[in-house]
Order: structure tokens, then C-alpha cells, then sequence
């Protein structure tokens, strides 16, 4: 099994700073590009479709369809930008995981795949922004059921050390080459037909905007275990 921990020890702070401010600013650079004529499209493909007598139903949900696509496409770059607003508020990532915990299961049984949810009785409570961690955990669960064949096993928990409570996701999937260790959170970095390639990518910047630390145990055969350590608050 081999480890990866990130940021990495030997990346000082100037040089992550640096990485994630560029990422940011060509997230939000590139998709207010976008954004703004697709809105114009959208908006004129609207009046068209009340204006036309003529209307192919199956050619115009197609199309909304690729708006749709782009769109989401576009909120995930955001979701890169490293000064995105957040609101960190003292929350028990219990409850968080219980509440996602359904839609990972129906996401799950559509690929054939078994999840478990492992959590402790008592856990303190961290600064965190639900909807952000809501994120994470999807993206993360989401990445551990396509790397897996019917019948694998996603286990999703939580467990407090020193200082520190740590959410993982474990997957019995194939694990990870080792020439794709160092590049799994790159945005558009993907191996898998019709993915964004923008899910570990975007895992990585909300981590990182709760000061937070993500660490991979994989090994290839073994599945892989992804674990993200957050700072427990201050009583």
C-alpha cells in the first residue's frame, strides 16, 4: 500500500498559495467566459421554442440537456477558487454524514455496489461549512463507486484522533497506478470516460478552505482509502 499526503510536506506555503490562487483565478477567468454566452443562447433558444410553430421536442431536450452539462461544468470550476465565500460554523459531522448517507446508498445500488456507514457515538464539533463538506463526501463517494465492479464494498465513517477528527471513504475498487499517484487532483485529470475529471480537484479546494489535510492509502489491487483530517475547534 502506498501513502499520499496532501499538501505535501515538502511544498511550502508561498509555492501552495501561489497553485491555488493560478487555479482560481482560471476557474472563475474561464467560466464567466462561458457563462455569459451561454446565457445569451439559453436565453434566445427559450424564445425560439415559445415563437416557432415548428418544435422538435427530442432536438431541443438535447440541447437543454448540453446547456445543463455546461452549466454544471461551470459551477465546479467556481467551486475551485480558493477565496470562494464559506460559512464555517460549529457542526458534528455526524449528523452531516447521516443526512448524505440515503443519496450515497441510491447512487451506490445503481451500480451494484454495498455501503456501510461507520460513525462513533461522540464526536467533537468542527468549523465547517455543511454544504461544502456535502460536497465532499459525494465527490468522494461518487469517485469510490466508479472505481469499483458490482458487488464491492464503499464504506464511508468518521473517528477522532489527537486533535484532529477524520472523515474517510474506502473503496475495494482497483487502487490507483502509480503513474496517476501524482496527478489525481489536477483539474480535468480523469481516466474515466465521460467524467469532468474536476471531482478530486474540487475535494482538494474544499479541504484546503478548512485548513484541513487529505490523505490517500491505495495499493494497486487493494482499493484505496481516502481520509481528510480536520482540526477539531477550540473549546
Amino acid at each position: 500500500m502506498v501513502e499520499i499526503i496532501w499538501p505535501k510536506a515538502s511544498e511550502d506555503e508561498s509555492a501552495k498559495s501561489s497553485r491555488r490562487e493560478l487555479i482560481g483565478r482560471m476557474a472563475i477567468g474561464v467560466a464567466h467566459e462561458i457563462r455569459n454566452p451561454l446565457t445569451v443562447i439559453k436565453g434566445y433558444l427559450q424564445l425560439q421554442e415559445k415563437k416557432s410553430t415548428y418544435c422538435n421536442g427530442d432536438s431541443l431536450r438535447i440541447i437543454y440537456q448540453e446547456i445543463h452539462q455546461i452549466e454544471t461544468v461551470i459551477t465546479s470550476m467556481l467551486s475551485l477558487a480558493q477565496n470562494k465565500a464559506i460559512n464555517r460554523i460549529p457542526e458534528n459531522l455526524n449528523h452531516i454524514l447521516a443526512h448524505l448517507y440515503p443519496a450515497v446508498q441510491q447512487a451506490a445500488a445503481r451500480n451494484g455496489i454495498i455501503t456501510e456507514l461507520l460513525l462513533p457515538e461522540h464526536l467533537p464539533r468542527l468549523a465547517l461549512d455543511a454544504a461544502e463538506i456535502g460536497e465532499l463526501v459525494l465527490h468522494l463517494a461518487y469517485n469510490g463507486i466508479e472505481a469499483m465492479q458490482p458487488e464491492g464494498r464503499l464504506t464511508i465513517g468518521a473517528e477522532q484522533t489527537a486533535g484532529t477528527v477524520t472523515l474517510y471513504v474506502q473503496d475495494e475498487g482497483s487502487g490507483i497506478p502509480p503513474e496517476q499517484r501524482e496527478r489525481i487532483f489536477e483539474p480535468f485529470y480523469t481516466t474515466k470516460s465521460g467524467n469532468t475529471g474536476l471531482g478530486l480537484a474540487i475535494s482538494l479546494s474544499i479541504v484546503e478552505r478548512h485548513q484541513g489535510k487529505i490523505e490517500i492509502v491505495s495499493g494497486v489491487g487493494a482499493g484505496s482509502v481516502f481520509k481528510v483530517m480536520f482540526p477539531v475547534l477550540e473549546q
